[in-house]
């Protein structure tokens, strides 16, 4: 055997030995180190490693393990199986190179402890013995799959715990080499306690560097994470899902960064979340088409377009809730560049934004619905420091809003056009084209009581660093008001509830410094309509087609503000001004007319305090009104065709005109000039109690109803008011004085005169002249001091010549009969000083003949033909003169009390005791002709009565036309007789019938009665005695019947003699019964 030979032999012996050797170390020595070598030593870590089995072949490199688990001081890995394929020889090319790794059912479990200690700390080298040292070796992976693992994360050291758990992880890498600058491509995809799905494709490449990708998130739950990571109390998010796609690529060179997403969207759902104490929720943002793009490097350009941002069901609730269906922004585009100067570009539009179903509420309380609202071509910039925004146009449909507690606003349409704001270094701007408003209502417990058809409003321009707002011009068009007023003021203020803070805004505004103009406005057809509640009643005020215009409105104080108003209302009230005015020192300069022909409507205030009815009447005025520092007013004012009647539709007062030539009015001094009274009528009655019923006219209150009123100045004090001239022309006064001992009615027709100087400093002198009836004269002459009438005052009143017949209806109204003829005298003068009244009355009738008598309920009850028999003179002429004197300071001193106690003194002897009056004028004793008297039960004339009826008969002879009267009587005494006369015939029946004596058959009537006193007895049976009233009635007949038959039979005619009805009477002396005799009218 050769030497090359054996050498070969020697070598491939060597060669098959160390074979063997590889061999058997890569399929057992391997397996064996990491089953058995591996554990023990990371044993020394407190880490266990346990391997089901391994496979190792070392021809084809691969190593396959089964089951692995690895524990710290928790479990930290295991998995189904390991598969790695090493390409070995690539090492001398200093290249670390796996051709496969593939991990199959792998479990992950990263956990921290309540101690912050991880579970793969023994795996975490000490940063204290990190090597600086660059490794000159390179690695690459071909191929690196991870098939249905799982991976989980917990951390016991936080506040609130986190879990997470990742399933069915698939994932895949390929193409990393770092000495190719390649970290390859990847693609990830897995479910987990947090997200339905996971999926990640993408890649990344070193140089240049270039990431990029795509991520899809299905179902994220932010929740967990909120929870344990988010320490901060003022933000808890309690629920959100997000579902994303991003498509990215993120490019760098030496030169520039580029960022880009494209094809991408965003969707977060179910949002509940709390922010200082603010709840907010939504059901969905959606983001469907992201675009964006960045440039950075000296320069910054950064590029976002967003098709679309829906966002559903969006709520806040807390102090302030705020709650809407929906909001969506589209054709969102934003471009923003940066220079090298750090000078910002942003160019910003969106096509359009929508809002729908927005409710505003505070404390449980709705405060305003909005159903939706669009804006359209939003345009924004800036450039360097300059800021320009702008909108086409936001147009806003059915707000509705609430009004302090009970009351609603509504706005049907809001359009805002083309709003923009400006603002460079110097200033910033918003400028509005303008603002419409159309059907806007307000309601108050469901009661509409405001509309408003439109509001236009143009040209605004606010200038924020002045806060100064500019507008041109403001038209509200048919405005409508209704309220009630009451005492309390406007029910729709009450009703409201609201709480005022006019105080505290004008405060605010006045310390801001705000500044307001406005150069044109108009209130155009406006509509007010008050319901005055005034005394229990409703009085409706109309102040319709009303137009109010007004020009450079400021609050500038010493700008001047023009206005003009103009109203022709339903009612018939017009009103036109026009007015200047200075806000600061306030001036006013206005010119005023008022028309009103229907001064009926107002007159209802009178109601509650006067008893009448105003039929007719118009009011002219004119006046230029005047203000700086004082009041001052000039003008002329015009009442026509005045027409009032009482409570019975009976006209008392009208007049055709009451016309002031110039009203005057300086400070406290209001002067009157050529004050004309045209054409008036006064219809005055007094009746018999000298109730006036002109004074009847005023309602008299209940004192408790009264309210007391404040102590008012003295005439005189702080305010002069003065007359210059009054006159008065073809006057007439309709008069009636049923207070006279005879009724006087007449009427003053042509009456004229006139009164000077009605003020303080002169006495004012007038004098009146009339026609009394067809032919009679009258005459007023007065001179006072008319602010102090009881310190010297002169009256004389002169009626002549009244013809008493054309007075005949009143006569007959008022006294019963008709006038045959006489005429009436009348001289009445009065004289006070120093409140000391003397003043005479001289009534003359001359020939006064009654006629035949009428028939009216409101007669006066007097004996007038026995009046005027005896008052009458040997001329035919009845003079009466009634003195008058007292002291107006004495509280009951009446004039008509006076009066009326000299003609009742007069009447009195008449009608009381007419007897008495004729017996003295007649010489006849007549003291007892006032009765006849009578015994109980009985109806026959007794000696004494008998003897009065010659003096009957000496009497009417005397007075022929004098009737008497008999009133039928009777009394108690009557009834006890009666029953007491039944009483014994009822005994007096049972003696006979039952042979008993008196007190046996006057007890047998009362059996239950136990007393045997006879008069206990008899009042005891007398209470069984029955009785008719009616037997007393027919006593009292039979006694007027005796008188009557015996006035007949002394010769007194049966017409001359009147029987009354039946009347009760007193007893006389408890013994007889009288009869009132009396004389008829």
């Amino acid at each position: 055997m050769n030497k090359n030979k054996k050498i070969a032999i020697i070598t491939s012996c060597v060669v098959a030995a160390l074979l063997l050797i590889y061999t058997l170390f890569g399929f057992y020595g391997v397996p064996y180190i990491l089953k058995n070598v591996v554990p023990n030593k990371l044993k020394e870590m407190n880490v266990s490693l346990s391997l089901n089995e391994v496979k190792f072949n070392p021809y084809t490199f691969e190593l396959n393990v089964t089951k692995p688990e690895l524990n710290t001081t928790s479990p930290l890995f295991s998995g189904e199986q390991i598969d790695v394929k090493l390409k070995p020889f690539l090492i001398f090319k200093k290249l670390i190179a796996v051709d496969i790794l593939r991990l199959e059912k792998p479990d992950i479990r990263i956990s921290r402890d309540k101690n912050a200690s991880l579970n793969l700390a023994p795996f975490l080298s000490d940063s204290n013995n990190t090597s600086e040292e660059k490794s000159s070796l390179n690695f690459a992976l071909n191929t690196a799959k991870i098939v249905k693992g799982s991976f989980g994360y917990s951390d016991e050291n936080l506040t609130h715990p986190f879990n997470v758990k990742f399933n069915d992880i698939n994932y895949e890498i390929s193409g990393i080499n770092t000495e190719l600058n390649s970290i390859g491509k990847h693609s990830f995809d897995s479910n987990s306690s947090l997200a339905q799905k996971i999926d990640w494709q993408g890649g990344v490449d070193i140089s240049p560097l270039r990431i990029y990708g795509v991520l899809k998130i299905n179902e994220f739950s932010i929740k967990p994470v909120a929870i344990s990571f988010i320490d901060d109390q003022s933000l808890q998010i309690k629920n959100m899902i997000i579902d994303t796609k991003l498509d990215y690529e993120l490019a760098a060179d030496k030169n520039a960064t580029s960022i880009k997403l494209k094809d991408s969207f965003l969707t977060l759902k179910a949002l509940e979340a709390v922010l200082e104490n603010q709840n907010m929720k939504f059901s969905e943002l959606s983001i469907p088409n992201i675009v964006f793009d960045a440039t950075i490097s000296d320069k910054r350009d950064l590029k976002l377009n967003l098709d679309t941002i829906a966002l559903k069901e969006p709520s806040f609730e807390g102090g302030v809730s705020l709650n809407t269906k929906e909001l969506n922004l589209s054709g969102l585009a934003l471009h923003a560049n940066i220079d090298e100067n750090s000078s910002l570009s942003l160019n910003t539009a969106l096509n359009s934004a929508y809002i729908s179903a927005v409710s505003l509420g505070q404390g449980g309380l709705k405060i305003a619905n909005l159903k939706d609202m669009n804006a359209s071509e939003f345009n924004a910039s800036i450039h360097g420091g300059a800021i320009l925004a702008g909108v086409k146009n936001i147009i806003a449909s059915s707000l509705d809003a609430n009004i302090g507690k009970n009351g609603t606003a509504s706005v049907a349409n809001i359009t805002i056009n083309a709003p923009k704001f400006t603002q460079d270094t110097n200033a910033s701007f918003l400028d509005i084209v303008g603002v419409t408003a159309q059907n806007i209502g307000a309601k108050a417990k469901n009661k509409e009581f405001a509309s408003i058809q439109d509001i236009d409003v143009k040209n605004i321009n606010l200038n924020l660093a002045k806060t100064a707002l500019n507008i041109e011009n403001i038209d509200i068009n048919r405005p409508k008001f209704t309220s009630d007023l009451t005492n309390k003021g406007l029910s729709v203020i009450n009703d409201l509830a609201l709480v005022s803070q006019s105080d505290k805004n004008s405060k605010q505004a006045s310390e801001s410094g705000f500044k307001f103009s406005v150069k044109n406005s108009s209130i155009n057809a406006a509509d007010i309509g008050i319901n005055h509640i005034f005394e229990g009643q409703k009085i409706a005020h109309k102040f319709d087609n009303l137009n109010i215009k007004a020009q450079n409105i400021s609050l500038e104080p010493k700008s001047q503000i023009t206005a003009q108003i103009d109203m022709k209302s339903s009612q018939k009230l017009n009103l036109s001004c026009d007015a200047k005015v200075i806000l600061e020192p306030l001036s006013v300069d206005a010119n005023v007319k008022l028309a009103d022909t229907n001064l009926p409507h107002f007159f209802a205030y009178a109601k509650s305090y006067l008893d009448a009815n105003l039929k007719s009447g118009a009011l002219n005025f004119e006046a230029n009104l005047k203000y700086q520092k004082d009041l001052s007013l000039k003008g002329k004012a015009s009442v026509q065709n005045i027409a009032l009647d009482d409570g019975n539709r009976q006209k008392v007062l009208a007049f055709k005109s009451i016309d002031v030539a110039k009203i005057s009015l300086l400070k406290n001094n209001l002067n009157l000039e050529q004050v004309t009274l045209n054409s008036p009528f006064i219809k005055a009655h007094l009746n018999k109690q000298r109730e006036f019923n002109l004074s009847k006219l005023v309602i008299k209150k209940d004192e408790k109803e009264v309210k007391p009123q404040a102590k008012t100045a003295k005439s005189g004090d702080g305010f002069d008011f003065a007359v210059k001239d009054f006159s008065i022309k073809n006057a007439e006064v309709d008069f009636s004085d049923a207070s006279l001992f005879m009724p006087f009615a007449t009427t003053i027709t042509k009456v004229n005169g006139k009164l000077s100087d009605i003020d303080k400093r002169h006495p004012c002198a007038g004098e009146f002249e009339g026609i009394v009836g067809k032919n009679g004269f009258s005459k007023i002459a007065t001179k006072l001091f008319v602010y102090e009438p009881k310190q010297n005052t002169q009256i004389k009143l002169d009626f002549k010549d009244i013809d008493l017949t054309d007075i005949t209806p009143y006569s007959g109204q008022f006294a019963g009969y008709k006038i045959a003829k006489g005429k009436l005298n009348l001289n009445l003068n009065y004289d006070v000083k120093d409140s000391k009244l003397n003043g005479s009355n001289f009534v003359n009738f001359d020939s006064l003949t009654l006629g035949e008598k009428v028939e009216s309920k409101d007669a006066v009850n007097l004996p007038l033909s026995l009046a005027i028999s005896i008052l009458s003179d040997q001329n035919n002429q009845i003079n009466i003169d009634l003195p008058v004197e007292g002291d107006l300071n004495d509280p009951d001193f009446k004039y008509g009390g006076v009066i009326w106690a000299a003609v009742k003194k007069l009447f009195a002897d008449i009608t009381l005791a007419p007897f008495r009056f004729l017996g003295a004028a007649l010489g006849i004793n007549s003291e007892k002709l006032s009765t006849i008297d009578f015994l109980p039960n009985d109806s026959e004339l007794i000696s004494s009565e008998s003897a009065k009826i010659p003096d009957f008969i000496k009497l009417t002879t005397a007075k022929p036309k004098m009737k008497l009267s008999i009133t039928p009587s009777y009394s108690d005494i009557d009834e006890l007789a009666i029953k007491n006369k039944r009483l014994d015939n009822k005994i007096n029946l049972i003696i006979t019938q039952d042979k008993k004596d008196y007190m046996g058959a006057l007890a047998s009537l009362v059996p239950n009665e136990k007393s045997q006193d006879e008069k206990v007895l008899r009042e005891a049976a007398l209470k069984n005695i029955e009785f008719n009233e009616q037997n007393l009635i027919e006593l009292a007949n039979q006694r007027a019947q005796t008188i009557k038959n015996a006035l007949k039979a002394a010769g007194l005619a049966e017409d001359r003699i009147v029987v009354k009805e039946p009347a009760k009477t007193d007893a006389k002396q408890n013994t007889y019964v009288s009869v009132p005799m009396g004389v008829a009218n």
